[in-house]
């Protein structure tokens, strides 16, 4: 019984249609099924019922299917660690990040590593952060780079906090706000607030960093106009636009020293960002991991002091 027979019959039990699990496997139909139909030879009966429709798993199948997902796991952890002991020149990345600021943390150490270990394989997977923790669990990726409240304290991960950043708020240069003298809430409400989604937890943790006055009005006025896990996509939509936003400051850095974006003068809100990385708990992190969360460590503390200089000379 081959593995890659076992790999064949997960996509198909998955996706229940051979031509979209081929497509998955980038592989033929008739490759697909001369593939499970060896395996069913092997196992000596059916293990998928072809209907009209779609195609299921026979009683002997689903056996089948709940071993395979063991024995292919298992094959990826002896792989990895082969891998482990190959060390940085032939092993594999893979990091887990977030739309949003995970993926404004990440890029400048990815490039680094690879630039330094070219032969080294690297895979950023960016998903909605609640789909991250499962991915982690399943051994798609090795790391997750995340806020502190998605993933610290929870016992399964390992957590490494990394520094803290000012949420600032933010516009277009040339925004109607800018003109006049410092905008109250009033001037606010008047203008779409934008940013990414935020669970309830998140929302409530960004209250209560607020002062008391601002954060009672706060919660009582603004809502969100525009909802976007993109920061690439949410600066030029306030590039184009005269909607407001909240944001790391670090998000921005670029496109406030180019002179498209703005922080508007509004009091201190006492508002900070903190990240970390996360990895499974137990898990020993390969030669590749460790030196990304060096890399990515110096890159946050690199951050860290250009917020420091910019908001100094304001």
């Amino acid at each position: 019984m081959e593995l890659r027979h076992l790999r064949h019959a997960l996509a198909l039990a998955e996706q229940r249609n051979f031509a979209r699990a081929a497509e998955t496997l980038h592989m033929t139909q008739p490759a697909l099924s001369r593939s499970i139909q060896s395996l069913e030879q092997t196992v000596g009966d059916l293990l998928f019922d072809r209907g009209s429709r779609e195609v299921t798993p026979t009683a002997l199948g689903e056996l089948v299917l709940r071993h395979a997902r063991g024995l292919l796991l298992a094959a990826e952890e002896l792989e990895r660690d082969v891998q482990l002991a190959r060390g940085l020149e032939l092993g594999e990345l893979r990091v887990g990040v977030g739309p949003f600021a995970g993926a404004a943390l990440v890029d400048v150490p990815l490039g680094q590593l690879i630039q330094r270990y070219p032969q080294l394989r690297l895979a950023v997977v960016e998903a909605p952060w609640q789909e991250l923790p499962g991915r982690l669990q399943r051994r798609e990726i090795d790391l997750v780079v995340a806020t502190v409240h998605q993933l610290e304290g929870q016992a399964e991960y390992e957590f490494l906090p990394l520094g803290d950043h000012p949420t600032v708020p933010l516009c277009r240069t040339g925004h109607p706000l800018l003109s006049g003298p410092t905008p109250n809430l009033s001037d606010l409400l008047r203008y779409p607030l934008a940013g990414p989604h935020l669970p309830e937890e998140a929302r409530h943790q960004l209250f209560r960093q607020m002062p008391p006055p601002l954060r009672r009005s706060t919660q009582e006025h603004l809502r969100q106009a525009i909802v976007c896990d993109s920061s690439a996509m949410l600066r030029n939509i306030l590039k184009q636009s005269d909607a407001l936003t909240l944001m790391p400051l670090f998000i921005a850095l670029a496109d406030l020293h180019a002179g498209q974006l703005q922080l508007l003068p509004l009091p201190a809100l006492n508002v900070r960002g903190c990240f970390g990385v996360a990895w499974l708990r137990g898990r020993t992190l390969s030669a590749s991991a460790q030196q990304f969360i060096q890399r990515l460590q110096a890159h946050d503390q690199a951050l860290s002091e250009q917020e420091q200089v910019l908001l100094a000379s304001m």
